[in-house]
């Protein structure tokens, strides 16, 4: 009993350490429900334009190609998080510019191969996901113009993350409210023409999108310039980068980027799938989607947490002690999944309410919702496991874990389904097939958890 009741109090942190953890976690959470609430509202603006969610479809697939995108910038930034967040705590502050800068000079490159396509062949980024012609041609004007939000994007994106990595979370979570007001009124403003601006459409929510962007990236920039955040404006910085850290970089950087990018294909190849099944319900699962995000918010804010509390004690060297605060995460985690569990069925049946869409389409999008929301606490509970072999740099099975899988067990699933019983099978059936195999893999992910060979100081490792 006694044992028992020793292993239950090292799962239980004290009031400090929550107050610690939710001092990291709340600003992301609440930059992101800022991020997705702004979101919701285009959504919403885009889906009044036309009762059929021609638009809203449009939209939806003209920014299936940031998911790849965003792939690259995560692997890029996970990277260069673990060991800015590791030599932060190892007082070395010339390491962790020079990372900063390498990852951000690389994600300007990667923001060039995107624009190039996107601008150059917009509507065969279209056709690989939906055939109607006027959905084509609404994604095409909206395409050519969000292209070029890649670069601001890209620069934004690589300072927030590397901020997060420290848990400086505050200075973003304000330059998301300011660039998401801009772009919630910018939209306004250029989809309906009010105000003697011109009506735009779709064309207006891109335009919107890129005027925040460019204001968010500003903002980083002129910090940088001022000093007054802690990667100051010195590019340099990456070439002064000593070969042993680079080489770890290298070594860690690419499983995660190969993993990011497989696993951004893969969702797409779910998006692709369910086009095939039943093109006519993608507006629907925009809306599920929406609803389910909910959770992926606060997952966010939980892998800060994870970065800061684990990854800091790490290359402080004090690994029992990121070991403990692990355990002491892990009870967190589980406790708000189930919060986040509750609100997700909420949303499910309040969000589909607001849209301008068919009472078929707010049904389906209801059901795949709920479906969706079921499975939140596992989604919590895994992404804590991964976020945990991130931050001591077991870059390896969190790859296996995340895209090897999903590529062995779920994609083949999902596109024999849409390959053999193409407008056949519902799409509900075939959202429930996915996440149940999806979602199967927490049971490899807490046994690779429990073996603790992520529990690592990288700043005193002479190889990768």
């Amino acid at each position: 009993m006694r044992r028992l009741q020793g292993t239950f109090r090292s799962y239980v942190g004290s009031a400090a350490f929550y107050r610690g953890a939710l001092a990291v976690m709340l600003p992301v959470i609440v930059q992101q429900l800022i991020n997705n609430m702004f979101n919701m509202v285009d959504n919403l603006m885009v889906g009044s334009l036309d009762v059929q969610g021609l638009a809203m479809s449009a939209v939806s697939v003209a920014n299936k190609p940031v998911v790849v995108f965003n792939g690259f910038v995560f692997g890029l930034a996970g990277a260069g998080g673990l060991l800015i967040s590791q030599y932060f705590g190892a007082h070395n502050r010339k390491a962790c510019s020079g990372i900063f800068w390498t990852i951000l000079l690389l994600n300007l490159v990667n923001a060039g191969v995107f624009f190039t396509v996107l601008f150059f062949w917009p509507e065969a980024v279209m056709r690989m996901f939906v055939s109607d012609p006027r959905t084509v041609a609404l994604g095409v004007a909206y395409m050519r113009i969000i292209a070029w939000s890649y670069f601001p994007a890209a620069v934004s994106s690589v300072c927030i993350f590397s901020m997060r990595s420290l848990g400086q979370n505050r200075t973003s979570m304000l330059v998301s409210l300011a660039s998401m007001g801009i772009n919630a009124v910018c939209n306004y403003l250029l989809i309906f023409g009010m105000f003697g601006f011109p009506r735009l459409g779709v064309a207006g929510a891109a335009w919107g999108t890129l005027i925040a962007r460019m204001f968010e990236m500003g903002f980083y920039l002129t910090l940088m310039l001022r000093r007054r955040m802690y990667f100051h404006f010195e590019p340099a910085a990456c070439f002064r980068l000593e070969g042993a850290i680079r080489r770890k970089f290298t070594a860690k950087a690419m499983p995660l980027i190969i993993n990011e990018l497989l696993y951004s294909l893969g969702l797409n190849i779910f998006f692709w799938c369910y086009a095939r099944l039943d093109e006519a319900a993608l507006p629907a699962l925009t809306i599920a989607e929406l609803c389910f995000q909910i959770s992926a918010v606060i997952i966010m804010g939980n892998s800060s947490a994870v970065s800061v509390l684990i990854g800091s004690a790490l290359g402080a060297g004090k690994l029992q002690e990121a070991r403990d605060n692990s355990k002491k995460l892990m009870t967190l985690t589980v406790m708000i999944s189930l919060v986040s569990l509750v609100v997700c069925c909420l949303l499910a049946f309040l969000l589909p309410l607001l849209y301008n869409i068919s009472d078929t389409l707010r049904a389906i999008a209801t059901r795949v919702a709920c479906i969706m929301a079921f499975y939140t606490p596992v989604n919590f509970v895994y992404a804590f496991c991964f976020f945990c072999l991130r931050a001591g740099g077991d870059t390896r099975n969190a790859m296996l874990l995340d895209s090897v899988y999903m590529w062995v067990v779920p994609v083949p699933v999902c596109v024999a389904m849409a390959l053999l019983l193409p407008h056949q099978m519902p799409m509900l059936t075939a959202v429930l097939i996915v996440q149940t195999l999806m979602n199967a893999k927490i049971v490899l992910a807490l046994r690779v958890l429990r073996r603790g060979r992520w529990v690592r100081n990288l700043t005193l490792e002479e190889t990768a």
